[in-house]
Order: C-alpha cells, then structure tokens, then sequence
C-alpha cells in the first residue's frame, strides 16, 4: 500500500509536467528543506533521466532563526550535491525588509523569496520556477484570501502553472503537488527514508497562515470533516468563473474603453453591462493605465460604478491623485485637474545637518541615535542611514533612466524603475521623486527604500538621518 502511495505521487507529478510540455526543460526547484519541497526535489530527480529535464535547485536562507537557516542552507547543498544537482544559495535580511517595505513577516519572507527566485531565473536561464506548495496549502489560501475579503480572482487560489510579474519579469511558476496532501509529503519521505528539516516557525501564532493551519481549519472540520476538498472545489469552481469573466472583459474592452496618454475614457454606458463585466472592465483598465495604479481596490470601482449611473457626486478620488469625473456621456479618470507634479532636475548639494530646498520638496538632515529597529516611517520617506556617509559628499537629484540601486536585504542591483513599480509609485510621478546618491551610489530613493550597503552597522550607534517633506502646489 505504501509503495502505490509512492508511485502514485510520482505519477501525478510526472503527468503534469507532460501535460505543461516541461519535459526537456530546465527547471529551477525552490527547495526549503521541508517535507513538500524534499519530496518535490526527489521525485523530479527520479524523473530526470526519463523526461530529459535539467534541474537546478534555489535556497533562500531567511535568516529568521539564527544557527537553523545557516544548518537548513548547508542541509539544501549537501542534498543537491547527492542527487548531482547544480544549486544556487541566496541570503536575504527579510527583517531588514520588513521593516522598509511595512509588511508583516510572512509577506516580507514572501517577497524575498520570489525575487531571489526571479533573478535566479534569469541568472541561470531556466523555463520555470518549480514550487511544492500542496492541496493542503490550496486550502489555505481560499481562507486566507476570503478573509482578506479577495474576490473570485483571491478564492481562486493557486494555479499548477501561472505567472508572476517580479521585478519587471514574468514568471513562470510550476506547481506539481497541488493535488498532493502535506499528509502524503510526509508519507512519501518516510517511504524513502528521507529526513525534512524541521523550520520552528510554522508554529508561530503570529504569522496568519499559521493560525489558519493549526486553528481555524481544525474547527470547521467540526462542521465539515472533508472542509479542505471543498475548499478546494471552491477554489477551482471561482477560477472557472473568472477566468470567463476575464475573457469576456477582453471582448468587449476595445467597444467601452479610450487610452490617451493621461487619462482613460469610458462610455457611461458601460454599467448596462452584467454587473460582474462592469466592475471587471474598469479595474482591468485601471491597471492597464499604469503599473502604480495597481493599489485600486473594487470600493473605488464602485464609486465610479454609482458615478457613471447618476450618482449626485460630482467627481470620485481616487489613490495616486487621480480622480472620476463624468463628460458627456463618459467619465474621464486622469490624473487631478490641480495635480501638477515638479520634476526634479540638475543636482542639489544636501546640507548636513541643515535643510536642502528642492523643486518640490524639502530635504532635512540631522544626525539621530537609533533607540529602535523600526526607525522607517510608513511611506519611506523618512530614513536613517550609516553616519560615515556624511564624510563625502552627498546630493539629491531626479530619477535617471538606467538608474539601479541594492535594496535593502538583495545582494544584487534592481533597476528603480522596477523599485517604483513594486512601491506602486505612478508613471507620472517618477520623475518627481527625489534619489539621493554619493560617490558609490543610490543611498536612498524618497517613498521606495535605502540601499543596502547604506544601512546603520549597528542600530544602538548614532545615524545620518534624512525627511523628504513634499511641497504642494495648486
């Protein structure tokens, strides 16, 4: 019986690869350690030879758990080197992170990971990113999405293969397992003699996903015994349901819909449409407008929606200074009548300490001890930085076409104009925001971060620290 429940996980593995056309592929594995990815890795080398497939494995340490990340790293290499896998290490300070980015642990973890796995990606030119998310975890993720209040596209749950839009790349995500419990993980390591290595950190009550593994799913399966298959059902009935409204959205988007290069146009009667493909249609063009605008969220959308209708209200404010104002028979979503963002441009020598007046903004420099970790405001807009810098000069200037910077906890450089887009900066604000360099580089962009190599050494020491104050003008 053990020995069908072994092959059959390898069967279904081996069938969905066939079935996305990824035999003969090079594939990254992202393997933790854990019992999924464990398993994953074994099965996928136990089908190299068969499916002609050239695998490399990802290990991000996270370093959250001090000895246990380094002793999970050096766990990951010595498997890799077993199965005569090529790997790739990476290391991120995801508490860095969180701190920067204002995420809670388990989403600054999150975007760690997949941006090392974006530029490991690209590094060693791979076909897709192969991950051992499982059934169980398709079930926790229709709750956690539901109860973030996501509509049909968040219940929707994970795909076995999508893409991800990281860093300005598109992803290919490949996940084999997810008709695999974590139940039949396990079994399938003890079957062969395989050791996970235990990560402390799933038992945290703090991190959300946590509490719905070890607490909300135990008490509905007192209601419902098999709660996660319908969960699960759940999941794929939505997908189906939204992926048609998707197409149909596409359709009839072109017959609605007017691009211009600072504002979208659409004919009011739009909401004659089902009430589905109405709100559908305007997010989808919101997003469309532009990359910063992605922070739209469906109460917006139906504010346009009773604006569009008749609604009394004159206009509708929106997120990134844009607003809604009906035209005719159509309603206008530009940016603000009044918003008139300064560009930046030529460089400005910082006064340190003192204040440094700019087109748009005020720059103020002092020197601060830091008395705690969470020394970031929310919009990154006000840092503090290794004191040592304030020995050279230091200027602020515009956003550069080309401009690249390491942000906090990446070993590697990312483009800014990648950096604005993950912080939802818009496309006609960019060129408005201030990068404050040195001799070796971006210290800081204003609203998205410092760099790496720039962070306080030791955060009981005292700190160079900036405040971008923004002038408004109407």
């Amino acid at each position: 019986m053990a020995q069908d429940h072994l092959l059959d996980i390898k069967s279904v593995v081996n069938k969905s690869i066939l079935k996305f056309n990824l035999e003969k592929s090079r594939l990254l594995i992202a393997v933790s350690g854990g019992q999924d990815s464990l398993a994953l890795i074994h099965i996928m080398n136990s089908l190299k030879k068969d499916l002609s497939l050239d695998l490399v494995v990802a290990h991000l340490n996270h370093n959250l758990r001090g000895i246990d990340s380094d002793l999970d790293s050096e766990f990951v290499v010595n498997l890799s080197n077993n199965f005569n896998v090529p790997f790739v290490v990476g290391n991120a300070d995801v508490k860095s992170i969180q701190e920067v980015r204002k995420l809670s642990l388990e989403e600054a973890a999150r975007e760690a990971r997949y941006e090392f796995l974006a530029k490991t990606v690209l590094e060693k030119s791979v076909d897709a990113v192969v991950v051992g998310h499982t059934f169980t975890d398709q079930s926790e993720t229709v709750i956690f999405n539901a109860i973030r209040g996501s509509g049909l596209k968040g219940i929707s749950g994970m795909s076995t293969m999508s893409f991800l839009s990281i860093n300005g790349s598109r992803v290919p995500i490949f996940r084999p397992l997810l008709k695999i419990t974590r139940e039949q993980t396990l079994q399938y390591c003890l079957n062969n003699d395989l050791q996970p290595r235990y990560d402390s950190s799933n038992n945290l009550q703090s991190i959300t996903r946590n509490k719905i593994r070890h607490q909300l799913i135990p008490s509905l399966k007192e209601f419902n015994v098999n709660v996660e298959e319908s969960l699960v059902r759940l999941a794929s009935t939505a997908a189906e349901a939204n992926d048609f409204i998707r197409l149909s959205v596409n359709k009839v988007i072109d017959q609605y819909v007017i691009f211009e290069n600072d504002k979208i146009v659409i004919k009011n009667n739009v909401v004659t449409l089902h009430p589905a493909l109405t709100s559908n249609l305007i997010m989808q063009a919101l997003v469309t407008f532009g990359d910063g605008l992605k922070n739209i969220k469906q109460a917006h959308v139906k504010e346009i929606i009773k604006l569009m209708d008749g609604g009394t209200a004159k206009e509708v404010n929106l997120p990134n200074g844009m607003e809604a104002y009906k035209f005719k028979d159509t309603t206008i979503l530009s940016f603000k009548k009044h918003f008139s963002p300064v560009n930046i441009d030529g460089r400005y020598i910082i006064k340190i300490p003192g204040i440094t007046n700019i087109p748009g903004w005020t720059i103020n420099s002092s020197f601060e001890k830091i008395l705690a970790s969470d020394f970031l405001n929310k919009d990154n807009k006000t840092v503090k930085v290794d004191k040592q810098l304030a020995a050279g000069n230091i200027w602020v200037r515009g956003w550069q076409n080309g401009d690249r910077m390491q942000p906090l906890g990446m070993m590697g450089t990312k483009k800014v104009q990648d950096i604005f887009i993950d912080h939802k900066i818009p496309k006609v604000l960019r060129h408005s925001m201030p990068v404050i360099c040195s001799d070796k580089g971006i210290i800081w962009v204003a609203g998205c971060g410092i760099s790496d190599w720039a962070k306080v050494p030791n955060k009981g020491s005292e700190a160079l620290k900036f405040a971008a104050t923004e002038i408004h003008t109407k």
